[in-house]
């Protein structure tokens, strides 16, 4: 009896990816806890990993007895997955590897996953005996003698090498520190996966390679789970007691003293300092001005989003880490530096990084100096560094390294 319920061939091509599909359902809720780590990839992400599950959960409907129901569901998540899912997927992988990415190669990400869509869209209603969708809206497509169902899959390797396979190759040899390169490596198996089932025209090779992709991706979470810790527990070993007690009689009195120019200029301890209103009681003879005055600025935000900036420079740090780091709102943040030190958080940030870097420069090469001082594209670094010294890398490293 169980033999005729489940066969080796619905388990490799419906539980599989159902099993799948909860490792990137796993995914999902990992990556919204940690979107702050993700920036503006996020949002990529997240569409690719709904799509994506849906488009795993196809085979297990074809299961149901929901006839009605299963062409539209057919071309449904496969068109989503093809128009909004994969080119989403290439988007956030260049932007979580800080690359930037030029809007009219995004535009035509999402455009070839359209075109691919509709291809899909016509050859199916035109050759698959079951499924008539678009007649069903009244669209008739005429006949075309020489197309045939098998040409999906020459249509889909093509999308697959476009829109993954090439450019997550571009990302290993251009970007070779890019952030946890493990969720490269899975887009990349997913794109194999799904050439070598379309070349050989079996699904079910398809659907159960992708267990390949979701065991990758798992192990890159457990990668990213793992820096994290780690990043925690040196941060901590760093800070100890005995330091913040011996520190604080001395700095926080002066520091709460610092105008907006200080704030902005003076050397600080390696420890953010706790806010004023938590150590101390406002003087009852103070001035309504001076009251006014705090409120308007609050330099312990300030100062600790400093010393966040040039102990992280390093590392891939944005206004989201920072206000994390410090424990206020990003858009507070922005409008207290912003006060406090008449530039932005990300001008701050790349002004470390270029005081930082004509250190580096001296000793290392341009590649290296970038990624050492926080950059993840060399050519970037460049850029950025001739608009702030009116010298390149190379000119200022053979300037003065002389």
């Amino acid at each position: 009896m169980i033999d005729n319920l489940l066969t080796w061939s619905i388990f490799l091509r419906c539980i599989v990816p159902m099993l799948v599909a909860t490792i990137f359902f796993t995914a999902l809720v990992y990556f919204s806890l940690e979107r702050h780590r993700f920036g503006s990839s996020y949002y990529y992400f997240a569409v690719f990993f709904v799509t994506f599950i849906f488009y795993l959960c196809g085979p297990a409907f074809n299961i149901l007895p929901i006839e009605y129901a299963k062409p539209y569901i057919q071309l449904g998540r496969t068109i989503l997955f093809f128009w909004l899912g994969l080119p989403s997927l290439l988007i956030a992988l260049f932007r979580f590897s800080n690359v930037t990415l030029p809007k009219p190669v995004m535009y035509f990400s999402y455009s070839f996953g359209l075109a691919f869509s509709v291809c899909f869209l016509v050859l199916t209603e035109l050759t698959h005996p079951k499924i008539n969708v678009l007649k069903g809206f009244g669209l008739i497509i005429a006949p075309i003698d020489w197309l045939k169902l098998t040409h999906i899959y020459s249509f889909q390797i093509v999308t697959f090498v476009v829109l993954l396979i090439i450019p997550c190759f571009y990302l290993l040899q251009n970007v070779p520190k890019a952030k946890n390169k493990g969720y490269i490596y899975s887009a990349i198996s997913l794109g194999f996966i799904a050439v070598l089932g379309s070349m050989a025209e079996h699904w079910i090779t398809y659907y159960s390679g992708t267990s390949l992709c979701g065991l990758i991706w798992l192990g890159a979470m457990f990668k990213d789970i793992q820096t994290v810790y780690d990043e925690a527990k040196t941060k901590n070993d760093h800070i100890t007691p005995l330091q913040i007690k011996n520190s604080q009689d001395s700095q926080i009195i002066n520091f709460f003293k610092a105008d907006k120019v200080s704030v902005s200029r003076q050397v600080n301890p390696p420890w953010p300092v706790p806010c004023k209103s938590k150590l101390q009681k406002q003087d009852n003879s103070e001035s309504k001005e001076s009251k006014a005055e705090q409120v308007k600025i609050n330099n312990c935000v300030v100062q600790n989003a400093m010393l966040y900036i040039e102990n992280n420079y390093f590392n891939d740090i944005n206004i989201d880490t920072v206000a994390l780091s410090v424990g206020v709102s990003r858009s507070y943040l922005v409008k207290q530096f912003k006060l406090a030190t008449d530039e932005t958080i990300n001008n701050r940030i790349i002004e470390v990084r270029i005081e930082q870097a004509k250190k580096v420069l001296l000793k290392k090469s341009v590649t290296e100096t970038a990624y050492e001082v926080g950059f993840n594209n060399s050519n970037y670094f460049a850029t950025v560094f001739k608009k702030r010294t009116n010298y390149t890398p190379k000119q200022f490293k053979r300037t003065f390294s002389s």
